[in-house]
């Protein structure tokens, strides 16, 4: 069953000069050069966290799409490694990885267990979309591919992102797969993890305003309720969903090892949003996370389908969001999707002393000035009207955010930049809060901005490109707005930290 490991795996030039560049992030991954989108293949594996990655060897744009790989101690300190599993006769698309313990595959070599890699593999003369399967023998290094590929062929053009995982209560691994076009999710069931029978389906619903992708189904914890949890699908939605961009949504239900169904007294029947901002995009989980490691844990693709690709970024294009753990909260009698940061301790915490509070009036207060990147979190207090947020540069607002508390909600815009030659890249979405109070946490790293409101309970991510150092500011109109409690800590960096 073996074909020949693959040895033609692009190397990556230490030499490069990256980690001060104009826009390069310091704790965010990047790849030193060239185009990167979908997180792939995430695993934790003799002491090592894998971050797999759709990449191409060839250039900054999209294109000869092949797995690259970094792998990282703490989900912090990455090494990016050579390609894993490069482009062949076909593309090398967004896929998953198990670990075959038990070598029920018989593709182990008897000394340790196999990686095993689904991906998609994309036959362009055929415009083609089927399943594959390649392992490994060397910790993820390199992969031989399977003799018996395709493992599943429709004849289909949009049938990808292969997600593989155990699930214990009917003994079976479970292969959850989109019919992007269709919008439709498969489940397809295995006990050798070689040969696959279609089990469910689940959709169309939500959003079907474009291509499904990514699909991840997972269970959550309930925050407060030891020990409960509930499963979740996340769907990314290419176009059309989050102010017309792409962005992510998922339903809370039940799964019963054959196929999904929604849970109308635990979510929202029609769905949510992932996220609000429009630079997040098919995060997957990490599998066989350590026993002292609380999740799940997903990483996403911090850009976008539509104006991604005109970032201003070299020799690269493209990053990867901060790891996140997982969990679900209850709001208005139905359980919604939270989100908190995993950020490496600094090894030397860098206090700022700051104000208890900040009275706010119409005419901006500084809170953060003189910083690329640094992590802010404060209250924002107000009783009536509308208290803002502003990143800003010379130029003006890069994101604005309004807490509208006659009106129950946020308000986050995204402005139009001169750097970044597309109108796609302005964007404006709304969600639900309650309270008057809002808790916010803001991380800027370079170009990449993250804001978890309310202890995780609402995330925006975004992309923006300041001139110069940003300010991070706040006004409010009405009397009685204030910002409490306020702490600044500049980000450490943990990439490139040798060059």
């Amino acid at each position: 069953m073996e074909t020949d490991l693959m040895t033609q795996n692009s190397m990556v030039d230490t030499a490069a000069p990256v980690g001060t560049e104009p826009f390069r992030p310091k704790l965010h991954f990047t790849p030193r050069r060239n185009w990167i989108n979908d997180p792939n293949g995430l695993i934790y594996f003799e002491g090592e966290y894998h971050l797999f990655y759709q990449y191409n060897p060839e250039g900054r744009e999209w294109g000869h799409m092949s797995w690259g790989h970094a792998v990282s101690p703490d989900l912090a300190h990455w090494q990016e490694l050579p390609v894993a599993i490069p482009e062949t006769d076909q593309m090398i698309f967004s896929g998953s990885i198990v670990v075959d313990h038990a070598n029920i595959s018989g593709l182990g070599d008897g000394k340790a267990p196999a990686l095993l890699a689904f991906y998609t593999a994309y036959d362009a003369a055929r415009s083609i979309q089927s399943q594959h399967l390649a392992y490994s023998h060397d910790r993820g290094r390199t992969f031989a591919h399977y003799a018996g590929n395709p493992i599943i062929d429709l004849n289909h053009a949009d049938f990808r992102d292969p997600k593989v995982f155990y699930h214990a209560d009917s003994a079976a691994w479970i292969m959850v797969v989109a019919l992007a076009k269709d919008h439709v999710v498969q489940f397809y069931r295995s006990t050798n993890l070689l040969d696959w029978a279609l089990a469910g389906t689940f959709g169309p619903a939500g959003s079907t305003a474009g291509q499904w992708e990514c699909p991840d189904l997972i269970p959550v914890p309930i925050r407060g309720e030891d020990g409960a949890s509930a499963w979740v699908l996340k769907i990314d939605v290419d176009t059309g969903f989050l102010d017309g961009g792409s962005g992510t949504q998922y339903f809370v239900g039940n799964f019963d090892g054959r196929t999904f169904i929604i849970d109308p007294s635990l979510g929202n029947p029609d769905g949510d949003r992932v996220d609000h901002g429009p630079d997040f995009y098919a995060a997957i989980t990490w599998a066989d996370l350590p026993d002292d490691r609380q999740g799940p844990i997903w990483i996403g693709w911090q850009s976008n389908h539509q104006s991604g690709r005109f970032y201003p970024t070299d020799p690269w294009c493209g990053a990867m969001s901060l790891p996140r753990r997982l969990f679900l909260y209850p709001e208005d009698g139905r359980l919604r999707l939270g989100q908190v940061p995993i950020l490496a301790e600094p090894a030397v915490p860098v206090p700022v002393a700051m104000p208890e509070t900040t009275s706010l009036t119409g005419r901006p207060t500084r809170l953060v000035s003189g910083m690329r990147g640094f992590r802010c979190t404060f209250d924002l207090t107000g009783q009536r009207g509308r208290g803002t947020i502003d990143i800003r540069d010379t130029g003006g607002s890069l994101v604005r955010m309004i807490f509208d508390r006659d009106a129950r909600h946020v308000e986050f815009y995204r402005a139009r930049s001169s750097m970044v030659k597309t109108p796609e890249f302005g964007r404006h979405t709304i969600a639900d809060v309650a309270g008057d109070t809002l808790a916010v946490q803001i991380l800027l790293d370079g170009p990449l901005l993250e804001i978890f409101l309310n202890h995780g309970e609402l995330v925006y991510t975004a992309t923006i490109f300041p001139n110069g150092d940003p300010e991070l500011t706040a006004e409010a109109v009405e009397e009685g707005w204030r910002v409490a409690r306020q702490q600044i800590e500049p980000l450490q960096p943990t990439m490139f930290l040798s060059r």
